[in-house]
């Protein structure tokens, strides 16, 4: 990283929030559950877990990792400012099942307990006894403190950590060169007016003409929304057909699960020239690898589907679409040229894909993990469709507010959508019209999170 963003400051010292934690700010605000703009993973442990070192190693992830006891109050002009406190606790709290076989779904009540943002914390952990040698480790965090990435982080760190815990060493982990608030103060030293203005200029032209592919919703859905999910798997020969076409092609395969997208809520709206949304790190320098924080936003993405092309050329101009977006990302979302406060014009439908190993895993040293799917009634966004690949299954969910996008709707969508990208496998080069489904798809087996 350039100079600019050495590290030069002590605990104590109030900071702005990123230009990136902001908007997620004024959604925390917006959210009368307090727990929307938070994550939280789920894991089952089986083995003889020392719950003694395990405390041990997140009491060291609080002291390694300032976004772990940063607070967000409010200055005296009422605005949000970071306060990395000098000392804070991430006690591993003991949890009971109030109601036998129900594990889960208290796991979920633990994780989506309100946070509060000016006076934190801002994670928690909680361990739940299910059986002999046999626990459920949950871990909540709110974005204003941890993104996606920052699992991997938080995860390969609390392993360390556990490991020299059970054997009274120090561990062994890289060096953080600078924290959070370091980066922050950097991007805003960054964002010159100059810059500002070009970006600004570059964004209405890009944007121009094309429609959202959601139409705004009636009533303002921050207030509570009703969330629903519906999971399915991809096809292992389609998957493997669609990476073979993403390198002959020399795009992504990011590229090609983005052109189909595009093309699935174009016919659903009806345009050929629309907007979609995909959650972009700004994670470019090195210093930020092993960094804990919020340090992803939604990109706008244009999807050109004029001229019935051909699928494949459809992907080259998704590329290219997503190349310019990506050297232009680092104009705040509430100065592209339709946001509109307070409901915040949310209104892109999102896909976001996940490569395998990209939001981490667990291990405890002595012990068998495993991730376990907390239930969920909630929707961060109006629709989200992900991507999530494994090694045996990768997995397509469709998050959605059901006030927006219905739920026959969603169910449409996921369907078509896989049923898109199976003929795509097949036959790559082949016009959109004669590719897109002509009716609505019968629907195979979901799993369905109400």
């Amino acid at each position: 990283m350039t100079t600019a963003a050495t590290p030069a400051r002590e605990d104590g010292t109030r900071f702005p929030l990123s230009h990136l934690q902001r908007r997620l700010w004024l959604l925390h605000t917006l959210d009368p559950t307090g727990a929307l703009q938070s994550t939280a993973r789920c894991f089952q442990v089986t083995g003889r877990l020392d719950t003694g070192a395990l405390q041990q190693a997140l009491d060291h992830l609080v002291r390694r990792h300032e976004p772990l006891r940063t607070v967000f109050p409010l200055s005296a002009t009422g605005e949000p400012v970071q306060l990395v406190l000098p000392g804070a606790a991430l006690p591993l709290a003991r949890l009971n099942c109030r109601e036998p076989g129900q594990p889960l779904l208290r796991g979920k009540e633990f994780a989506e307990r309100p946070f509060s943002g000016g006076d934190g914390p801002l994670a928690r952990a909680g361990i739940l006894r299910t059986g002999p040698d046999q626990h459920l480790l949950v871990l909540a965090v709110h974005l204003l403190v941890a993104d996606g990435w920052s699992w991997n982080v938080l995860l390969r760190d609390l392993a360390a950590c556990y490991a020299a815990a059970l054997t009274g060493t120090a561990p062994q982990l890289p060096d953080l060169p600078l924290q959070y608030a370091d980066w922050a103060h950097w991007q805003h030293g960054r964002l010159t007016g100059e810059r500002r203005r070009e970006l600004r200029h570059w964004w209405h032209r890009e944007l121009d003409g094309a429609a959202p592919g959601l139409d705004l919703p009636a009533t303002d859905t921050t207030a509570g929304r009703s969330g629903r999910t519906v999971t399915r798997s991809l096809d292992a020969g389609t998957e493997t057909a669609l990476r073979a076409l993403a390198r002959r092609e020399g795009v992504s395969l990011f590229a090609v699960l983005a052109a189909a997208f595009g093309a699935m809520t174009g016919r659903r709206i009806g345009r050929e020239e629309l907007l979609i949304g995909t959650p972009v790190a700004h994670r470019d320098l090195p210093e930020t690898e092993h960094l804990l924080g919020f340090l992803v936003g939604t990109l706008p993405l244009r999807v050109d589907l004029t001229g019935d092309p051909p699928f494949t050329e459809l992907a080259h101009r998704l590329a290219a679409a997503a190349r310019r977006s990506f050297a232009h990302k680092d104009l705040p979302w509430e100065e592209l040229p339709w946001w509109q406060p307070p409901v915040d014009g949310q209104t892109l439908p999102t896909l976001a894909h996940h490569p395998a190993g990209s939001t981490g895993s667990l291990t405890l040293q002595g012990c068998r993990v495993s991730e376990l799917d907390l239930p969920s009634d909630a929707s961060r966004f109006d629709l989200t469709l992900r991507i999530s690949e494994h090694p045996r299954q990768s997995r397509v969910r469709v998050e959605h507010d059901t006030r927006v996008v219905t739920p026959v709707e969603a169910d449409d969508l996921v369907t078509g959508y896989l049923a898109l990208l199976d003929s795509v496998a097949l036959h790559p080069a082949t016009v959109l019209s004669e590719l897109l489904p002509q009716r609505p798809p019968t629907p195979r087996s979901p799993t369905e999170t109400p």
